[in-house]
């Protein structure tokens, strides 16, 4: 028997509380729809199996916490090694410390480019909490690097352990040919609201398939490593990590220590447009643990 994650609109950060860590394992939440992927959260403890249906289309595994015994995977794949996260086996199982994951689902439909915002419409509960913004509206008052620029983010998912603290963000933004995402290195002091994290990116599109992150030595360099991620693919950490405990490395001010880096989409000679769309993981930092 399965408990079910309880839903509500959060309060204070943008989004809905997915309460995974209430109840006993396993536990699974709601599914919500976005354009042709659903996604769904779930809790297994120690050696716990979950189903999985293979019946609506292609199915991905994206770990948050502990690991997936019968597919060896964890959180994070080796740092800035990209990974296929699809499953086709009928059936996933936890191991001996149990797993938080999400589980996207694509329709037939997903492997067709997103061409407009229209076709990522979100369903399923408080789904009116999930509308898409521009970058422009959200960040304005903050910087204006992403006036007149095609940049779309939606509220997301703040899974939540037992206690109410934050297990992971999960949010989705959406990126037209050649947006260039900033160049951050996340070194703002955390605060009440926003928790030191380690990130890692989920592509359910990549509109020109040139889409990807970079690495660079500084603000307006231009010199760029660049890891192109295609969709149901994820990277390993870009951030620091200490070699001892496996746990992301903080600065002095209790951020998370990154390189500079950010997202480059792609560009292609075709006239329509073509959006990458990823799915954000903010694995807040006590339960980022990179190897399991």
């Amino acid at each position: 028997m399965t408990s079910a994650a309880h839903v509500e609109i959060a309060q204070g950060r943008p989004g809905l509380n997915v309460a995974i860590g209430v109840g006993n394992a396993p536990v699974v939440s709601d599914v919500w729809t976005i354009g042709a992927w659903t996604i769904q959260f779930v809790r297994l403890g120690a050696d716990q199996r979950f189903d999985l249906d293979q019946t609506r289309g292609a199915v991905y595994i994206k770990v948050v916490t502990g690991r997936l015994a019968n597919l060896d995977r964890g959180a994070y794949p080796a740092p800035r090694v990209v990974l296929d996260t699809r499953v086709t086996g009928d059936r996933v199982q936890a191991g001996p410390d149990g797993a938080v994951f999400t589980v996207f689902t694509g329709a037939p439909a997903a492997t067709a480019p997103v061409t407009a915002l229209d076709q990522l419409a979100f369903g399923g509960p408080h789904h009116d909490a999930l509308r898409w913004l521009s970058f422009e509206d959200k960040y304005h008052a903050a910087t204006p690097f992403f006036d007149g620029v095609d940049a779309h983010l939606a509220p997301g998912f703040r899974l939540l352990d037992a206690d109410g603290a934050e297990i992971a963000y999960l949010f989705v933004w959406a990126a037209g040919k050649g947006v260039d995402m900033s160049t951050h290195n996340h070194g703002r002091a955390p605060g009440p609201t926003s928790p030191a994290f380690a990130e890692v990116h989920w592509v359910m599109h990549n509109g020109t398939g040139a889409g990807g992150m970079y690495e660079t030595p500084e603000p307006g360099s231009p010199t760029r490593d660049r890891y192109p991620i295609q969709q149901g693919h994820e990277h390993g950490p870009f951030f620091a990590v200490d070699p001892d405990t496996g746990m992301p490395r903080l600065r002095d001010n209790g951020a998370v220590e990154y390189p500079w880096h950010g997202w480059q989409a792609g560009t292609d000679d075709a006239s329509t447009p073509a959006y990458d769309v990823v799915a954000a993981f903010e694995i807040t930092a006590p339960y980022a643990r990179t190897t399991a």
